[in-house]
């Protein structure tokens, strides 16, 4: 009985704990997204490179109140999307800030409004 209470416990203390980090994990993420220097929102730029931070078939209200968020929608996915980085370098300088909170975070390269291979990206701007 003493084991089965034990259990219960340790399973209560690791799904609170989950929760917990999960709504810090939001806050960093929202202090992340609100950080974003003011040159780095939008692009009129042909071709840059923003970071992914989640795709889902129905809406994330969460993701979809963060400040500077890009929602891009394709085949009926909705993908969130933080900055706009005219160079690689800076793509993946603020890509691992979010990884810090979000860890499947990765770059997207944009070119005339599509989405394109990293290589093909970075033939037409390289690596600085």
């Amino acid at each position: 009985m003493k084991n089965f209470l034990f259990l219960i416990f340790t399973i209560n203390f690791f799904i609170n704990t989950n929760s917990l980090s999960a709504q810090e994990n939001e806050n960093y993420l929202e202090v992340i997204a609100n950080s974003l220097p003011e040159q780095y929102i939008k692009s009129n730029a042909n071709l840059f490179f923003t970071i992914q931070i989640g795709a889902f078939r129905n809406k994330n209200t969460s993701l979809e109140n963060l400040n500077n968020i890009i929602l891009a929608n394709e085949n009926n996915i909705t993908k969130y999307r933080l900055g706009e980085f005219l160079s690689y370098k800076e793509a993946v300088d603020y890509k691992k800030m979010v990884l810090s909170v979000c860890k499947d975070a990765f770059i997207v390269s944009i070119k005339n409004g599509k989405r394109v291979h990293i290589r093909e990206a970075l033939k037409d701007r390289p690596i600085l």
